[in-house]
């Protein structure tokens, strides 16, 4: 059987659900949230797992950064079976008051994304599905988790002029990353349901966001916002119980 040339997978390699961390090694660390989770495949920035939560079959797939691998997950994906995507990463937030480790659900994405652009017209909305949002909701209030829901911004560049992004918060666009309209658009397309969930990292509009303030102890996230990525991991995977509810 053929197989996918990026993920290096196959039908029958991969679940109906997928959650999408952009960091290869976040994918290792979700996979440690599964029961008898499988290495399927490691390659590039890609890394591909599959295993169990609770009654379901569930697959890890990371995108690396940006919008043109994660099209390439998505595509790949759902050429060998997937058809829910869960973006679990990390935003920097644009307005005031939101603090780092805060969580945040989109309805939807301003596409400043290149490779949603080659797929349609600049006017298709890049927007969650219903039934995905929904769900990741209701999961985070069986946690008990507060959730911060409303517009971001996907941006391929991330060395952008602070000021230019800070405009969009003008605007209560609360929070910019790099994926989430890509595979908004590309799923929508495709007939698929995708939904994200955001760890906040940073706050672009008090001086903190991350490529202002740096490593943090020689590392990539700070501990608020670490711990807020293993939450939102368990949001994520009681969301996909939701959601098997919806489609059993």
């Amino acid at each position: 059987m053929k197989k996918a040339p990026h993920l290096l997978i196959s039908k029958g390699d991969v679940s109906e659900y997928a959650l999408l961390p952009g960091d290869p090694k976040r994918a290792h660390l979700m996979a440690k949230f599964l029961t008898k989770p499988m290495l399927i495949s490691e390659n590039r920035e890609f890394v591909v797992y599959k295993g169990k939560y609770r009654h379901i079959e569930v697959t890890i797939a990371s995108t690396g950064i940006g919008g043109p691998s994660a099209a390439i997950t998505v595509e790949e994906l759902a050429q060998c079976g997937t058809k829910v995507f869960i973006r679990v990463g990390t935003c920097g937030a644009l307005i005031p008051g939101i603090r780092i480790g805060e969580i945040i659900v989109p309805y939807g994405a301003v596409r400043f994304d290149g490779t949603s652009a080659r797929y349609v017209d600049l006017s298709y909305p890049a927007v969650a599905h219903p039934q995905v949002f929904q769900a990741l909701l209701k999961a985070a209030r069986k946690l008990n988790v507060p959730i911060k829901s409303g517009i971001i911004l996907s941006d391929d560049m991330f060395y952008s002029d602070v000021s230019s992004l800070l405009e969009w918060g003008k605007r209560r666009v609360i929070a910019v990353e790099m994926e989430a309209s890509t595979i908004f658009v590309v799923s929508s397309l495709k007939g698929l349901k995708a939904g994200a969930i955001l760890a906040v990292d940073g706050n672009l509009a008090e001086g903190t966001g991350k490529g202002e303030a740096g490593a943090v102890e020689g590392k990539e996230l700070r501990r608020e916002a670490q711990k807020a990525v293993e939450l939102e991991i368990r949001i994520a995977l009681e969301a996909l119980c939701e959601l098997s509810k919806v489609t059993q």
